[in-house]
């Protein structure tokens, strides 16, 4: 990262940019919410590398299902897409199960991109019979 030494450095671009896009998906029959998404140039122990941004997602989990879901670990299914760039999980908390009638459950996963990406699309691969779900969002 340069910083320019002068009186009158922009510091603002170096900062964190958060958005609350509470966009919805369903996926092996839980109900996902994405409710923050994150941009920052380091994550605990972690700086990102030049040229690069990590970008934090964070989801709550509904399981409305009569059963326990396992959808198994986000390092498996979860993917960010952003231009011509598809990243697999760099870390997660979320977890690989949901109880029968779980709500509120939350987690983050966060991706590794290029910087200046600002049109993101959240991927969940298919599996298990299950069909790939999507949701778009932006940060700027």
């Amino acid at each position: 990262m340069d910083i320019p030494l002068t009186g009158h450095a922009d510091l603002s671009k170096y900062s964190s940019k958060s958005i609350q896009p509470d966009d919805k998906m369903i996926y092996l029959g839980l109900n996902w919410t994405v409710v923050k998404a994150t941009e920052q140039l380091g994550i605990p122990g972690t700086q990102a590398s030049k040229g690069m941004t990590f970008i934090k997602v964070t989801l709550r989990v509904d399981n409305p299902l009569s059963q326990q879901a396992i959808p198994g670990s986000p390092y498996d299914y979860a993917r960010l897409k952003t231009g011509n760039t598809t990243a697999a999980p760099r870390f997660t908390d979320l977890p690989v199960s949901f109880d029968t009638g779980e709500t509120g459950k939350t987690g983050t996963i966060t991706f590794l991109i290029p910087q200046d990406s600002t049109a993101f699309t959240l991927i969940f691969l298919p599996q298990s019979g299950a069909d790939q779900s999507t949701t778009d969002f932006q940060i700027s």
